[in-house]
């Protein structure tokens, strides 16, 4: 379960298994996470205009009523497949529809009335 009162891009960090004491790489994966946060925007996720978030951004100040745990690992493949993409074209090929699928199941739950606050 996501701590409200943990930070987003030290969380991603933590999956991709960056050292949170490394910060060389943060400006890149901070805008592969906006990237990834106005995709969700973009599916009806999320506030009123898409949320830009930086390394001191709290999973409490993003809100959505689609499950953060999915949110979470959309924002880790999304992020993963651009900054440390798998060397096998198999494994590239399973995380690309894992992305698909999520954002299949995040636009149904939208459309089903869940998960919206913008528009």
């Amino acid at each position: 379960m996501i701590e409200n009162d943990t930070d987003i891009v030290s969380d991603i960090k933590k999956m991709l298994g960056v050292e949170e004491s490394v910060s060389e790489f943060d400006i890149d994966i901070e805008s592969k996470i906006n990237s990834a946060f106005f995709t969700l925007y973009q599916l009806g996720v999320g506030l009123n205009d898409p949320i830009i978030i930086d390394s001191t951004t709290m999973w409490s100040e993003f809100d959505t009523t689609v499950p953060k745990e999915i949110i979470r690992e959309y924002l880790y493949l999304k992020v993963k497949t651009v900054f440390d993409p798998p060397s096998s074209s198999f494994v590239m090929e399973a995380e690309k529809d894992r992305i698909s699928e999520l954002e299949f199941r995040i636009n149904i739950y939208v459309d089903n009335g869940g998960g919206i606050t913008n528009g």
